[in-house]
């Protein structure tokens, strides 16, 4: 028997779960032959509409919000079948598009004085664009800045390494960059960035 959650008149057909936080579940579902991110709120449903409204205003990219419902604190996002960039990162070093979209979001994230979760698997390239997978922010201050927390998970040295680790993916046939290369690789995007 397949699972549902209907919104209105809308009935979303559940095909996975594609993540499990304390406060929500996120699921893959169809509706109409198309896919949508399904997202049910245990707590922060309220919080989660405010903050993406917050986010839009300050020019980050995220997917768009096609229906929600106050009642049974459901919010359906696009679908980008893209992967994120942790997944990406698990199968070698991300490329040059991947941080000149990231950095041309940073910019609006300063501008506004956003702080965004900065790890990898909270991003997603499409296209040039890179995309803010989640709703969670908070004023931007100096000590959570991208490049003081969450720059070095995006290259594969301890920290990067433990974090794709973690996450469960096998790192044993990644390269391992030592301190003083991810130090000199983030030296040169600030000169290149900033």
């Amino acid at each position: 028997m397949e699972e549902f959650i209907q919104i209105k008149n809308k009935k979303f057909v559940l095909q996975s779960v594609r993540a499990e936080h304390p406060d929500h579940t996120t699921y893959i579902a169809t509706w109409s032959g198309r896919i949508y991110c399904l997202r049910t709120y245990k707590t922060d449903y309220d919080k989660a509409l405010a903050d993406y409204k917050e986010l839009k205003h300050a020019g980050i990219n995220m997917a768009k919000i096609c229906f929600h419902d106050d009642e049974q604190h459901v919010i359906v996002f696009d679908y980008f079948p893209e992967e994120d960039c942790l997944t990406v990162l698990s199968k070698g070093p991300l490329t040059e598009p991947y941080f000149d979209a990231l950095f041309s979001l940073y910019r609006f994230a300063r501008f506004s004085k956003v702080a965004l979760d900065w790890e990898p698997q909270n991003f997603m390239l499409r296209g040039s664009q890179m995309f803010y997978l989640p709703t969670k922010w908070e004023r931007l201050t100096d000590e959570n800045k991208f490049e003081n927390k969450g720059l070095r998970t995006w290259f594969l040295g301890k920290e990067g390494r433990a974090l794709l680790a973690r996450k469960g993916f096998d790192i044993s046939n990644l390269p391992n960059l030592e301190d003083a290369a991810v130090n000199k690789a983030m030296a040169l995007m600030a000169v290149k960035y900033w």
